[in-house]
């Protein structure tokens, strides 16, 4: 792997080291800095111009806010300029994923549009690979566009590992909404129990739960989402199935998205017995995360171990 090169956006340096680790490399260094207007500064930590010339570079960063999306377009550009064969972008939360489609007039499709800066990104040579994890909408690889490679990886295997560990009995397969309803199939197939949903009106930011569909009374509840931020609709869940007769209510996210360290507080008040999610997203570092007995974080670097793997050869 002496071809191999890896940065990553500053948040998400936790996750490249695992990355780095697993592929027995080091990771490389970015220098930022900001300027008195506000304007941010880049440096790929090179001392020579012909340094990166002819290698493959990864670069590791989960896209959750505005900032990671243009660093990884800017870094990703430059990679490109100084003559890089190859880039593969690691993702392993895309942000904006929910805004994927307009309901209303003159709705922003930002899912679309930032899919779209990346695939801008200049594809010399080798060209670009942008590998994604659980995303919201398996769709989202075709707003790629271009020559690139876009690639869905699943965290599947790794949360089923992680659910056999909590040795739950008399459990039952559930959904926060009925945005999931595949995924808690699959769940439910492979643990071979029943389903049931949640029947739930959104409108913006505001949700509410109508109905529970199915007989929970006396069992235990295993909801699956693929994200949760604010976490109102997987407690309104978790308390829905309660109300109507559950035993206990566990979690299973492919993604800890907290939008910040208090709703990581209003989770662990829940009525939510333990939570089950991957690292993909930095907020599965906090302290409070770290700390606490009611997440379980299990490691999906290995994963994008893997699959780098295939992509890159013997390099």
């Amino acid at each position: 792997m002496n071809n191999l090169l890896i940065y990553s956006s500053a948040e998400s340096e936790y996750f490249s080291k695992l990355v780095a680790k697993g592929l027995g490399i080091e990771p490389g260094r970015i220098i930022r800095d900001k300027f008195s207007d506000g304007e941010l500064y880049y440096r790929i930590d090179i001392d020579d111009r012909a340094a990166l010339f002819n290698k493959t570079a990864i670069v590791v960063a989960s896209t959750h806010n505005d900032q990671v999306f243009d660093e990884l377009e800017k870094i990703g550009s430059t990679l490109a300029g100084l003559g890089t064969k190859k880039r593969i972008f690691v993702i392993p939360f895309f942000g904006y994923s929910t805004m994927e489609r307009a309901v209303k007039p003159g709705e922003v499709v930002s899912t679309k549009i930032n899919a779209q800066r990346l695939s801008a990104i200049p594809n010399s040579s080798e060209g670009n690979i942008f590998l994604m994890l659980d995303l919201h909408v398996s769709g989202i690889v075709h707003y790629f566009e271009g020559d690139c490679l876009r690639y869905e990886l699943y965290a599947e295997k790794i949360l089923n590992e992680a659910i056999k560990e909590l040795k739950l009995d008399n459990f039952i397969v559930g959904t926060a909404d009925l945005g999931r309803t595949k995924w808690v199939e699959a769940f439910a197939s492979k643990f071979e129990t029943e389903i049931v949903f949640i029947r739930k009106s959104r409108y913006f930011k505001e949700t509410e739960v109508l109905d529970v569909i199915g007989d929970v009374a006396g069992k235990n509840v295993l909801i699956y989402d693929d994200m949760t931020r604010s976490g109102d609709t997987l407690i309104k869940a978790a308390n829905a199935y309660l109300s109507k007769g559950a035993n206990k209510v566990y979690a299973v996210l492919s993604h800890l998205a907290f939008s910040n360290e208090e709703i990581i507080k209003k989770m662990e008040d829940s009525p939510i017995e333990k939570i089950i999610s991957t690292n993909s997203h930095p907020m599965s570092e906090h302290p409070f995360v770290k700390d606490s007995k009611k997440f379980i974080i299990k490691d999906i670097s290995g994963e994008f171990v893997e699959i780098i793997k295939r992509f890159v050869g013997e390099e």
